[in-house]
């Protein structure tokens, strides 16, 4: 009875049986979620179509009438990512993804296009900036830096992947300085992250759990699986600040040239994780005053520095006015130098052409046009060897045609960080493409 009394008390009490409090609600609006809630209405789907031009078939002139084309013109269509960067309507997107593109959309989260042009693209930094066509002022998205990313930090991707618009994935920061070796090219410093990157994420943000852009997606590399890698940002925005303001990327000069850490080079200077041996400091150059001779260079802002080759592709993403710190070795003591890169100028472009290739070029005209022609081969020089003589025709420099000097030098520069030049010659009737090292 006794128990009877308690269990009528619990039913009385409040007019119905006694309730447990609820739980306190979780707050689920996590970092993430308000990191993408802010940042998507900044990406946008890049819808890229190309005019596909086929020879028609090679008997098709039996059947054909006089209305009839002798091509068939067909539309292609690819798809990728980008980003508004800022209220001017400028987007960064990857280079692969706008590439031979003849019409390019953008299409935002909210379901609007935008047709787009392109301002720039830097294929060797796989980097392109496009401007939206329109007068309404875009959501962008805050840049944030690369410098001082951690590993294992949290970071968010947002892009198109296989079409799938606005497709959020999370993951980490699994690694920094990364070199991604591909069949076109070697690509330096990446992000490597476990965020899913997938084709169609090209182009599209990576992200710190503050909603900042600290990466530019791509998914250049065809045989990861669970790995995704980012330009970081950084980088980008040296590259897209030449884009806008000139159109292209402009090569730094950095006045000094190396050569090839040896096993005997690096066991006399007592360096032993690789580097970069100065063998000569340009004149009046950036490094005057501030390089010598037999300076090994370990680090360039604090990223380690392989070999010479790597030490060449590290500097060729800086851009001109940008400033570099370089840790060197000097009588096997450590010591940092401040470069601060300026632009390859023409005449600094052929001077090293004559040092390299023994060859010294002049322009002339004749009633047949214009030409590039050889003046003077220096005696045992890698084009006297080559069996180079006067009056041999420069007809392409890296397969862009060129037409007096000056164009001449502008391609020259841009072949610089390459290490290497592609010459057209032509003597008579026969052409032959050589290679020289710069």
């Amino acid at each position: 009875m006794r128990g009877l009394t308690c269990l009528a008390l619990m039913f009385c009490v409040g007019g119905g049986l006694a309730r447990a409090a609820a739980p306190e609600p979780v707050e689920r609006r996590s970092a993430i979620v308000r990191a993408v809630e802010r940042v998507s209405p900044a990406v946008v789907s890049v819808r890229v179509t190309m005019v596909v031009t086929r020879q028609a078939s090679p008997f098709g002139w039996f059947f054909r009438d006089f209305r009839g084309p002798q091509r068939k013109r067909e539309e292609a269509q690819s798809q990728g990512s980008g980003v508004v960067i800022d209220d001017r309507g400028y987007v960064l997107t990857n280079f692969h993804v706008v590439q031979g593109a003849d019409r390019i959309l953008l299409d935002g989260v909210d379901g609007k296009s935008y047709e787009a042009d392109v301002v720039g693209t830097a294929p060797d930094h796989d980097l392109a900036v496009l401007r939206c066509r329109t007068k309404t002022a875009l959501s962008h998205v805050p840049i944030g830096t690369s410098r001082d990313l951690m590993i294992g930090e949290s970071v968010i991707a947002i892009g198109n992947p296989f079409g799938l618009s606005h497709t959020v994935t999370t993951g980490v920061v699994s690694a920094l300085h990364r070199t991604i070796h591909t069949e076109e090219r070697d690509y330096i410093d990446f992000i490597q992250t476990d965020a899913s990157i997938n084709p169609g994420n090209s182009g599209g943000p990576l992200l710190n759990v503050n909603g900042e852009l600290i990466g530019v997606n791509t998914a250049i590399y065809g045989h990861a699986q669970g790995i995704g890698f980012a330009i970081p940002i950084d980088k980008a925005k040296r590259i897209v600040d030449d884009l806008i303001a000139h159109g292209e990327v402009r090569r730094p000069f950095f006045g000094f040239d190396t050569q090839a850490l040896t096993p005997e080079l690096a066991a006399s200077f007592g360096v032993t994780e690789g580097g970069a041996v100065v063998s000569q400091v340009a004149k009046e150059g950036p490094a005057t005053g501030r390089l010598r001779d037999g300076d090994v260079i370990v680090s360039v802002d604090g990223t380690r520095v392989v070999d010479d080759d790597g030490l060449r592709a590290m500097l060729g993403d800086y851009t001109v006015g940008s400033n570099v710190t370089l840790k060197v070795l000097r009588d096997t003591k450590p010591v940092d130098v401040v470069l601060q890169a300026r632009e390859l100028s023409g005449s600094q472009a052929m001077q090293r052409l004559r040092e390299r290739t023994g060859l010294e070029l002049e322009h002339l005209t004749s009633q047949g046009g214009s030409v590039i022609a050889v003046k003077r081969v220096q005696s045992g020089s890698p084009a006297a060897r080559i069996g180079l003589q006067r009056g041999d025709v420069v007809r392409a420099v890296d397969s862009q045609r060129v037409a007096d000097l000056d164009a001449f030098a502008k391609a020259l520069a841009r072949s610089y960080w390459r290490g290497e030049v592609i010459l057209m010659i032509s003597r008579g009737r026969a052409w032959q493409q050589l290679a020289f090292k710069l």
